[in-house]
């Protein structure tokens, strides 16, 4: 990373900054930008922002005309909107068909054209949860970054405010832009509030009481940390704790991972490699003392990087790409330390349900990690999140579970787990391959979330593809869930939760 983007906060206030500083040629150039879309069933909510100079306006500021129609099509429905509340919602549409949308201000004692947003194309149709942001998988909006939402991230603030953030993805593309979230009612309702870029596999995490972002610049860029003492909406300038590479070379890669407290330290889960390399990635963990600066990067040790070992006991025979990523740290029963990684098996002897934890020594922060145990686990060859849940004395997690084809990732599970090592499924919380859905396994996906516990209930954020999306890995949704008093779930008797009879995929 240049050194002129390490001195600069993370975020930019005004949005055109962003754009123009990013060469989006979408966004660049207006001082009207739409910050968020939610399509649902016959609807769309859309929220914008205006930062010119309000200055020059005169007699009652500024109105605003919301354009849209079906994609392509001359014809637009112009709808006024005259509240200062700049968020409106559409109803009456048509689902699994493209809209374009744009929004104008306007002086609202001339109707004078000020501004104009870029123009933005989504699909209405039923979503699961609640829409925190979309992003159509054609609009070029944020196309220096690519298009589509991932990395999910949620995290309660001491007030009780939820953040949520994700960033946007596309192969090839820039993968430097996370968006930023914020709900004032448990979930019910968001709005943005930042931009961060450079940004992306972003994690967001509360320790004493200020708001962290751990993350990478870009796919395998430098290794970043932020902070945030206003709830998300400024941001420190991030400080580098390793350098990145290139998918060529390797570099630091990561997920939204849990940040663990165990013996006076901070941990959390780093890989080392690409997809593009011989050998994939190594797999590691940072750590801090949990009374040391975060922002110093002398505060952090990291481990070296284990790479995978094929002949470690109980490892799966061969295999298109037999790798280990975005691991877990966790204490186990026994107070060890290790890290419970995804293990990927396409075309292995066993093409599913495995994973692999790693030995971390807390006493020993610098020493490299060790293979631990092969275990059974109800994974698909995606990546998943693991808590310890002292009121039930259960580690939890919500895992893409295989029902018919192996990658599939349009079922979501709770699964729990008395010791780390055997772990139960407790029921599918979304389950699109045996519910008459007319899109298939290869366009829908719930993944890749994140969760914490709230009081009775378990909130999770996914990267969801659903409506049109390019496929299931390609998302456009970030949505919000709720489990309500997810505990008792463990003492009903489950539906049928065998898997069909194993197709190809």
């Amino acid at each position: 990373m240049q050194q002129s983007e390490m001195d600069r906060p993370w975020n930019f206030l005004r949005a055109s900054e962003l754009y123009n500083f990013a060469g989006s040629e979408e966004a660049a150039g207006t001082e009207l930008h739409i910050t968020r879309l939610a399509p649902g069933d016959g609807r769309v909510e859309l929220d914008w922002q205006y930062q010119g100079d309000m200055s020059s306006l005169e007699g009652g500021g500024l109105a605003y005309r919301i354009s849209y129609g079906l994609r392509g099509n001359g014809e637009k429905t112009v709808v006024a909107h005259n509240s200062r509340m700049p968020h409106a919602i559409i109803e009456g549409l048509e689902n699994g068909v493209d809209y374009e949308l744009t929004v104008t201000a306007v002086r609202a004692a001339t109707d004078e054209p000020v501004a104009e947003s870029a123009l933005r194309l989504f699909c209405a149709g039923p979503v699961p949860g609640t829409v925190i942001n979309y992003i159509h998988p054609e609009d070029y909006a944020y196309g220096f970054s690519g298009r589509s939402p991932a990395s999910p991230s949620i995290v309660e603030l001491p007030d009780g405010r939820l953040v949520a953030s994700h960033d946007v993805y596309w192969g090839n593309a820039g993968q430097n832009l996370s968006k930023v979230f914020r709900s004032e009612d448990n979930g019910e309702t968001w709005t943005f509030i930042a931009d961060l870029y450079p940004c992306f596999w972003g994690k967001l995490f509360v320790h004493q009481e200020r708001l962290y972002m751990l993350a990478t610049s870009t796919e395998y860029g430098d290794l970043l940390i932020g902070r945030s003492d206003d709830g998300g909406e400024t941001w420190s300038a991030p400080t580098c704790l390793i350098e990145g590479g290139s998918r060529e070379t390797g570099g630091p890669h990561k997920s939204s991972m849990p940040v663990t407290i165990h013996n006076g330290r901070l941990w959390t889960a780093i890989d080392y490699g690409s997809w593009h390399i011989k050998g994939r990635h190594a797999s590691g963990v940072i750590s801090a003392s949990v009374d040391s600066n975060l922002l110093d990067a002398a505060s952090w040790i990291a481990t070296p990087f284990l790479p995978y070992d094929s002949s470690w006991e109980g490892a799966v025979k061969g295999g298109i790409r037999t790798n280990l990523l975005e691991g877990n740290v966790v204490k186990m029963p026994d107070n060890r330390l290790v890290s419970l990684l995804r293990y990927e098996c396409y075309g292995a002897s066993e093409e599913f349900g495995k994973a692999i934890y790693l030995e971390i020594d807390p006493a020993l922060p610098e020493a490299s990690p060790s293979f631990g145990k092969v275990i059974d686990f109800p994974n698909n060859n995606s990546k998943f999140s693991v808590y310890y849940d002292a009121p039930s004395g259960l580690y939890w997690s919500l895992v893409n579970r295989y029902v018919a084809h192996v990658g599939q990732r349009n079922v979501l599970s709770l699964v729990c787990s008395p010791d780390m090592e055997q772990w139960q499924v407790v029921k599918d919380i979304l389950d699109y391959e045996r519910n008459d859905w007319p899109e298939d396994y290869t366009k829908v996906g719930f993944q890749y979330v994140d969760w914490f516990v709230k009081g009775e209930d378990l909130l999770f954020a996914s990267r969801t593809a659903i409506n049109g999306a390019a496929n299931y890995h390609n998302a456009n949704y970030l949505t919000f869930h709720r489990i309500v008093k997810f505990r008792s779930l463990t003492n009903q008797q489950p539906s049928d939760l065998r898997p069909l009879a194993k197709k190809e995929s």
